[in-house]
C-alpha cells in the first residue's frame, strides 16, 4: 500500500503531497486531487503518516523522509540535485523519456520545450513534451519548472505559474550568492 505525507516548503508555497510505494516515490505535487488523478488512486488507497511521526522502519518511510530532507536543504539552497530513488512506471515509455530528459536539466538553467524534445531525439514533439511535462507525477524533483516557452515566456507549470516563478527565483538566487 502506498504510503502519503504532506510536507510545509516554506516562501508560502502551498502545502505539497508527497507519495511513496515499494521504497521509492511515486508522487510529489502540489495538490492531492492531482496526485490522485495522476496515479489513478483515491484517498482510500493511502496509508496516511503524518511528515513528524514517519514510519522510518519501513521503505516508504525511510523514503518519504529521505525525500523531506532532500526538499528542506533543496528550500534552504544547499540541494541542487536529488538522490531520493524514484519510480516513474506510472508515465507512458515516451513520458518517462522527457522526464528523464528534465532531470538532466541542471540546476538554476532553463531550456525550451523545443529544445527539450530534441533532447529526447523527437524535435517536432515539442508538444507532446509539453503535454508530458504536464503530467510530471514528481514535479520539483523531476524538475519541470526548469522548462519555458521559446519565446523566453514561462510556459505553464502544474502548481501555477506563481510557484515556477517562486522555484526559479530562489534557483538562481542560490546560484548568484555562490558567486
Amino acid at each position: 500500500m502506498p504510503t502519503i505525507t504532506h510536507y510545509q516548503p516554506p516562501f508560502e508555497l502551498p502545502i505539497i503531497t508527497l507519495i511513496a510505494k515499494e521504497g521509492k516515490l511515486i508522487a510529489l505535487d502540489w495538490f492531492t486531487q492531482k496526485s490522485e488523478k495522476l496515479l489513478g488512486m483515491s484517498t482510500d488507497d493511502f496509508e496516511y503518516q503524518k511528515m513528524d511521526a514517519l514510519d522510518k522502519q519501513s521503505a516508504n518511510g525511510q523514503v518519504l523522509y529521505q525525500a523531506i530532507q532532500e526538499l528542506d536543504e533543496y528550500f534552504d539552497g544547499k540541494r541542487t540535485h536529488f538522490d531520493v530513488a524514484l519510480d516513474l512506471s506510472s508515465g507512458t515509455a515516451f513520458q518517462q523519456k522527457v522526464w528523464q530528459a528534465l532531470l538532466s536539466i541542471p540546476y538554476g538553467q532553463t531550456i525550451s520545450y523545443a529544445k527539450l524534445a530534441e533532447r529526447i531525439g523527437k524535435p517536432t514533439a515539442f508538444r507532446a513534451c509539453a503535454n508530458a511535462n504536464g503530467k510530471n507525477p514528481i514535479s520539483l524533483i523531476i524538475p519541470c519548472h526548469r522548462v519555458i516557452a521559446s519565446d523566453g515566456g514561462l510556459g505553464g507549470y502544474t502548481g501555477g505559474i506563481g510557484i515556477k516563478k517562486v522555484l526559479l527565483g530562489l534557483e538562481s538566487k542560490t546560484l548568484d550568492d555562490a558567486k
